[in-house]
This record gives C-alpha cells, structure tokens and sequence, in this order.
C-alpha cells in the first residue's frame, strides 16, 4: 500500500512538471543551425470526438542555402504517428509534416515528436500537438 501510494505520488509529480513545463514550446529557430523557420511548434486541435484521430500539419521552411532533409520524427507513445517527405527540400521551399493523434483516451492530451534534420543530426526539434478529446458518448 505504501508503495502504491509512493509511485502514485510520483507519477502525479511527473505529470505535473510535464504540464506546466509543456503548455508551450517557444518557437525557436535558432535550433537546426538557423537553416530552418518553424511556422509553428505547437498547435492546438481544441475538442476532438472520443476516437476520432486528429491530424494537423507542421510547416517547416528551409531558409538556409543547402537541401534540407527530414531524417526522422519520433513520437514518444504509439497513440501518436507522423508523415513526412523523404524527399529533399530546396532552399526557400517547405515541407509538412502530419502529426496524428488517435484521440482513444478522454481529456486534455498534450504529444510531442521530435524532429531530426540533416541541419542538426545531434539536436532534435520538439512539435506539440495539444488539445482535449470529448467524453466517450
């Protein structure tokens, strides 16, 4: 029973930090060595139906003077996907990547994927997804 008590704590702790450390992911474009404009690093979907997937699209631009390429976007939860082109971006264009989240769970979500581009293969990009999925009807 203690020990029930002792990670329940915990995990509520955890959770906790995560929310108000993640209500916002500043837009920093001063990651992938200034090459990249992240249009957005977060979207909110607002209220989504009980186990309708949500999908939303991240624009990234290529500012710098070689090909940009995507190498990876993980996402830390199976609830959570991402498409994206594997397909090299020129300078000056940009490129989307679809996030989705399988709305299976009640409540406010809050899913990150991290991207990793050719720019920067150490320091990966963090995209947030936010919103709340409506009570199972």
């Amino acid at each position: 029973m203690k020990n029930m008590l002792k990670s329940f704590l915990t995990l509520t702790l955890l959770l906790s930090i995560q929310f108000a450390f993640a209500q916002s992911i500043a837009a920093d474009n001063s990651l992938n060595a200034g090459k990249v404009q992240w249009l957005q690093n977060q979207i909110n979907t607002g209220s989504v139906p009980f186990g309708m997937p949500v999908s939303r699209e991240f624009e990234v631009k290529n500012i710098g003077t070689e090909n940009l390429m995507i190498l990876q976007v993980k996402s830390g939860c199976f609830c959570t996907l991402a498409e994206w082109s594997k397909e090299p971006v020129e300078p000056g264009h940009s490129a989307k990547i679809k996030v989705t989240y399988d709305s299976q769970r009640e409540g406010e979500f809050y899913r990150i994927v991290t991207v990793m581009t050719n720019f920067d293969t150490i320091q990966a990009v963090p995209l947030a997804l936010k919103g709340k999925v409506d009570a199972e009807k």
